[in-house]
Order: C-alpha cells, then structure tokens, then sequence
C-alpha cells in the first residue's frame, strides 16, 4: 500500500481543467473561419474568466491571489466581450 493511503495520482484540480478547455478553446479558433473565430475565442476567454472570477470568490485563502484572479478575470470578461460583440 502508499504511504498516501492508496491516494496516488490523485484528481486535476477543477480549475485546471477549466482553465486547459478554454485554452483549447482559443486555440482552435485559430484554424476556424472569421464568423465562428470570434465566438470561439470569445466563449474560451469566458470561461477562463468565469474560472478566475470563482476562484477569486471563493478559491485562494491568501488575498494577493484573490485580487490576482480577480484582475484575471476582469481582463478575460472584457476580451470576451471585446471579441463577441465589438468585432465586425
């Protein structure tokens, strides 16, 4: 047996998991045509804002990191609103 009581390998964080879909989803925007680009790109940067700002709710017991994904999340919000709505 572990010395961690069986625990080995353990979950990913939900956070991280987050965090790596909306990276993907800005990533695959790359290869999609104009229209569709920018509400790809726009809902991945929502999602990373909406993991920031969760995280800034109720996540990191330290305050520097809260005001950290707070700004985070604040920045992602604005592009993906920048990127849905202001792109022609």
């Amino acid at each position: 047996m572990a010395a961690d009581g069986g625990k080995s390998g353990g979950r990913l964080a939900p956070e991280l998991i987050g965090r790596a879909v909306a990276l993907a989803m800005v990533a695959a925007a790359i290869f999609v045509p104009p229209p569709a680009k920018f509400w790809l790109a726009g809902a991945g940067c929502a999602l990373a804002a909406a993991v920031f700002l969760v995280q800034a709710a109720t996540g990191r017991p330290v305050r520097r990191a809260r005001w950290l994904n707070l700004i985070f999340g604040m920045i992602f919000a604005v592009t993906a609103v920048w990127l849905v709505f202001l792109q022609p």
